[in-house]
């Protein structure tokens, strides 16, 4: 993931004191939950998803 992504990704998280103050730590994150993004299961079809996928609002 190059650095432009993941500042977009961290902003839009909400984690803009994180991201600059700590960024190495939100880059290890963020690498840490793309290698285990393919290994977690997940449906396309919404009607097998056991509870509806989680969304933040503002």
């Amino acid at each position: 993931m190059d650095d432009r992504t993941a500042e977009i990704l961290a902003l839009n998280a909400g984690l803009a004191r994180a991201w600059a103050n700590h960024r190495a730590d939100v880059l290890a994150a963020l690498s840490s939950l793309e290698a285990h993004r393919d290994n977690l299961p997940r449906s396309r079809d919404p009607a097998l998803e056991p509870v509806p996928p989680y969304s933040l609002k503002r």
